[in-house]
């Protein structure tokens, strides 16, 4: 499914913490004057001990998606250092699940969680094994 963010602020509001998060939103609107406010937004509504963002190929949407990662201490993964033939998607997902080193997790639920304040309380959280991760993928 591809939708834009400000698609996913209308309707995505928020779910329960879960350990690890993977955001990639910003593709399909990379040049939207809302791009950053949207996704804000919507990082305000994830609640993770981990969050990692997948940085789009559109330099742009690059830029908005790393220091809005970054103001909140998340790791980012900039898609532009793989392969792609269309500037979206990348030739292959196992690369990047690879090099974040989720592979070997299973299958992942699509658990979201509302966070009422900016930084995600990372004290609270505890190593154990993922079996679920956050993966917002539009």
């Amino acid at each position: 499914m591809s939708a834009p963010s400000s698609e996913t602020v209308q309707t995505w509001h928020g779910g329960r913490p879960v350990y690890r998060a993977l955001i990639a939103l910003g593709s399909n609107d990379a040049t939207s004057p809302k791009l950053a406010e949207n996704l804000l937004t919507l990082r305000r509504r994830v609640l993770a001990g981990r969050v990692t963002w997948l940085a789009p190929y559109h330099p742009g949407a690059a830029q908005v998606v790393t220091a809005i990662a970054r103001s909140f201490g998340d790791n980012v993964v900039q898609l532009a250092s793989y392969g792609s033939r269309d500037r979206v998607h990348p030739n292959s997902y196992s690369s990047v699940a690879v090099s974040l080193g989720w592979s070997g997790m299973g299958s992942s639920v699509p658990l979201l969680a509302r966070r009422p304040s900016p930084q995600p309380p990372r004290a609270t959280f505890t190593a154990s094994p993922i079996r679920q991760a956050v993966v917002l993928s539009f």
